[in-house]
């Protein structure tokens, strides 16, 4: 284990991201409805994964955050994998005034145990970050902070409730694999520096996905896979679907 992993409890979580910002076109086996959601995510607990992250989407096919289609997506998700964690993206596009998003999230404290997320990733980059992870905190929802550049550790660090976090997200940016697990490493020894002890979640997407998850899995960390993430296999074919992913995942991580 090198400086940038020392002080870390690795804790080896496999989440899977079902869908994200994606739209159907993008892969016919996309799951966009609560119904293919809880399907896909019951064959990809059966494949290994551990926790779902899901974007879920309005009657008309876009993200929402809307109380009534958070729950639902939760509900049926919940229904098919009993016990598993679910959990939802805030992002800034799907709701970009942050007083109106702040408002949607607060209302999911009315929600039931049954249909609440259990977490839900704030990406520190955006405007209005702490207003959302506190109404994040504030309504018994787990915060995954999202870190996609340097300065969002900076940020990370100066918040008063950073110590509250359910785990951080490193999010890699760059589509190429070297760049990737660089900025993976760099990020890491940042987050290290912070003294913060919030379990770390690495990740990459497209191009620079499988060689994260493969440094993540080398070093400790807890990592993802899904279609939101990139619609290839290791060896660049396209993925049947969600759990053909957590399976090549599981693969290359007993591989390592």
């Amino acid at each position: 284990m090198d400086g940038a992993t020392r002080g870390f409890i690795p804790r080896m979580l496999l989440k899977v991201c079902l869908n994200g910002a994606r739209a159907a076109a993008d892969h016919p086996r996309l799951p966009v409805t609560p119904e293919a959601l809880a399907r896909d995510a019951a064959a990809c607990h059966a494949a290994g994964a551990g926790a779902f992250h899901v974007h879920p989407r309005a009657a008309h096919g876009g993200e929402s955050l809307d109380a009534v289609d958070i729950a639902v997506a939760v509900s049926d998700i919940r229904h098919a994998c009993p016990g598993v964690p679910v959990g939802v993206s805030t992002g800034a596009w799907i709701l970009p005034d942050v007083e109106a998003r702040h408002a949607r999230i607060s209302s999911w404290k009315s929600l039931s145990a049954r249909t609440r997320p259990d977490f839900a990733s704030v990406n520190l980059s955006e405007p209005g970050w702490e207003s959302i992870a506190d109404a994040l905190l504030d309504a018994g929802i787990g915060v995954e902070a999202g870190v996609w550049f340097p300065e969002d550790v900076l940020r990370l660090a100066a918040w008063p409730r950073a110590s509250e976090c359910l785990r951080i997200l490193v999010e890699t940016q760059s589509p190429q694999p070297e760049a990737a697990c660089q900025e993976a490493r760099t990020r890491v020894e940042l987050l290290r520096a912070t003294g913060l002890t919030s379990p770390l979640l690495v990740h990459g997407s497209e191009g620079g996905a499988w060689a994260v998850l493969a440094w993540a899995g080398c070093h400790g960390f807890d990592s993802r896979i899904g279609l939101e993430d990139t619609l290839v296999l290791p060896d660049g074919q396209r993925a049947e679907d969600n759990a053909a992913l957590v399976s090549a995942a599981i693969q290359a991580l007993r591989g390592r």
